[in-house]
């Protein structure tokens, strides 16, 4: 199975299995995307590790990736208009297109209405080419209008599937040297509705319980394979008389921490397959 398979297979699992139902959302989005990039490389129109994967998208275009770096065949600013774009084609009475859409910023009333969003910072730039027009705009009204044409060159075959244009908002963009990807309430939700994921768990508990376990049981059995240790084993404290053999077995202290740690922890499964030797 190869590792697009795999991510298939993995996604169309959650879709199908998970308890949270935005989980099973995403990740039905995610199946249909790994659907879609195995169906372009079957057709021949997406070829991964070019500069150009997607056969009818110029290099410039930003692609909706996949993981691994693996395009789904589409441009992230494509895809069925939002619901803002339904309500400006409303507002405009235009065609609900992206070819109308597009089309009508490039009216005099349309670049009017980008160089206000450009006095006033009321905008969002989700996706680089959603500034394309407002690039078009400043360069006509500052008198460029043969590089504004020769941008306009460039976006005309993909006008009626991109979005050439930003998203109005109704304050100013984020100060400089400030990033922001969600609202706090966003956040906040988010953070709520995360459970524990079990791999992270297991790492966690191997890194912060059994690793430094096995270091401890490294130390006591070291002076064994090597006699000539400068350190030797630790005899039991609590036994009276000294070990009737020179090879000296871990004292039960590690034994009984062993124990405690299996009672308190449940991700990794291997200290439950094995236990430290008893003690003599």
């Amino acid at each position: 199975m190869s590792y697009e398979e795999q991510q298939l297979f993995a996604a169309v699992h959650t879709a199908v299995g998970h308890p949270d139902p935005a989980t099973r959302e995403r990740a039905h989005t995610r199946a249909q995307a790994w659907v879609q990039h195995l169906a372009g490389v079957l057709a021949g129109k997406i070829t991964t590790g070019t500069r150009t994967p997607v056969r009818d998208l110029p290099a410039w275009v930003t692609l909706d990736v996949l993981h691994g770096g693996f395009a789904s065949g589409s441009a992230a600013a494509g895809g069925p208009l939002s619901d803002d774009e339904h309500t400006l084609a409303r507002e405009l009475d235009v065609p609900r297109t992206r070819a109308a859409l597009n089309a009508w910023h490039l009216t005099d009333e349309g670049r009017a209405r980008l160089l206000a969003l450009l006095d006033s910072g009321h905008y969002e730039i989700v996706h680089p080419e959603n500034a394309a027009l407002l690039v078009v705009a400043w360069l006509v009204h500052a008198g460029d209008t043969d590089t504004a044409v020769s941008v306009l060159e460039q976006m005309g075959p993909l006008m009626d599937r991109l979005r050439f244009y930003p998203v109005e908002t109704e304050q100013d963009e984020a100060p400089t040297g400030q990033v922001f990807r969600r609202s706090e309430a966003a956040t906040r939700a988010a953070l709520a509705a995360r459970t524990p994921h079990p791999r992270v768990e297991t790492q966690r508990e191997a890194l912060t319980v059994w690793a430094p376990f096995a270091d401890e049981l490294l130390a006591l059995w070291w002076p064994v394979a090597d006699p000539d240790a400068s350190q030797p084993c630790p005899t039991p404290p609590q036994s009276p008389t000294p070990p009737r053999a020179t090879v000296r077995w871990p004292p039960r202290t590690p034994a009984a921490r062993h124990t405690r740690a299996r009672r308190r922890t449940s991700a990794c499964s291997w200290p439950r397959r094995c236990a430290p030797p008893r003690a003599t």
